[in-house]
Order: C-alpha cells, then structure tokens, then sequence
C-alpha cells in the first residue's frame, strides 16, 4: 500500500506556547521554491514584506477535510492577524493584500517558520478596520487569510539567528 505509515509519536514536553509573532507576505507569482527533504531552503530572488504583531493577536490553524465517499484530502490554512492603528498607508497596502494571491510565512512564538499558500495562494477573505468605543478598544485592523492546498502547511524550518535567513535568496522588507 502506498500510504503506510512510518513513524509512532510519544508524548512530548510541555515547552510549546501558543501565538505568532510575525508574517512574511510574498505574492504567489513571485515565488519558486526549493526544498531540502520536506523542508523549504531556498526561493527564487523575491521580497516578501513583514508584518510585526503585537503579542497575543495573531493565529495560525490548519483543518484537515477528508472526504471518504470521494477518496479526497485537502488542508485549509487560516491565519488572523491584528494590526494597531488605522493610518491611510496601511489602507492602501491592506488593499494590495487583498487583491493577491499571498504565499504566507508565519514565525511561530516556538522560533519555528511556516509556509501556507505555496501552489494556490492564500486570499484575505475577511477583515475589519475599527476605531472602537472606549479608550480601551482596538483601534486598528484584523484580517483573515485563508488557504486551501493539497498538501499540508510547509514546515521552513526553526531559526537561531535572524528568522527566514535559512531560506536563501529571500529578500525580507523591512529587514530583521
């Protein structure tokens, strides 16, 4: 059979935590990549433009679909992240993100990179652009970008220096 399985999974440390730290978005069309086993190692010359996030406002989740009257498997990516402050230049990019097609890479609060969007692009199919009520409210944007691909979300590694400068080539605006 072609699908035999080849490794079990004991119960690990309790040393993970939850969250995302930044994004990385480049345009699908840009991107040509190169992997290394499983693992992404290098692109064809392309930029892909950072995203800080604020602490404790941004997710990435994949949901397994599987279809056994229809024998098919597809992964769905999502990824939310929270943006403080509304300002005209963020508008304007915000608008250029959601008329692309996005190869996403998220850096994890674990040091480890991710890749979602590879072959059909992720879309940002929701967000929100809010001056809230109270002083306290979130004055800013959330978006949610979403991505369904045969295979699942790529793992690009964990970084120990400066995050994504494993993949060669990748040219990250505003750099590290």
């Amino acid at each position: 059979m072609a699908c035999d399985l080849t490794a079990g999974r004991l119960l690990d440390c309790k040393d993970a935590v939850g969250g995302i730290r930044s994004v990385l978005f480049l345009e699908v069309a840009d991107y040509t990549p190169t992997y290394t086993g499983n693992i992404l190692t290098q692109v064809a010359a392309a930029t892909a433009y950072r995203y800080e996030l604020p602490k404790g406002t941004g997710s990435l989740s994949e949901a397994i679909t599987v279809s056994t009257e229809n024998g098919t498997i597809f992964y769905e990516d999502t990824l939310t992240v929270k943006l403080h402050k509304l300002s005209a230049a963020d508008r304007d990019e915000i608008k250029l993100l959601a008329q692309n097609r996005l190869v996403c890479f998220v850096l994890d609060n674990n040091n480890n990179q991710w890749a979602i969007g590879e072959v059909n692009g992720a879309d940002l199919t929701a967000g929100t652009a809010g001056t809230g009520v109270s002083y306290g409210d979130s004055y800013g944007y959330e978006l949610t970008f979403m991505s369904q691909e045969a295979e699942p979300m790529r793992n690009c590694g964990t970084y120990t220096t400066n995050p994504f400068d494993n993949i060669t080539n990748l040219t990250i605006s505003p750099a590290y």
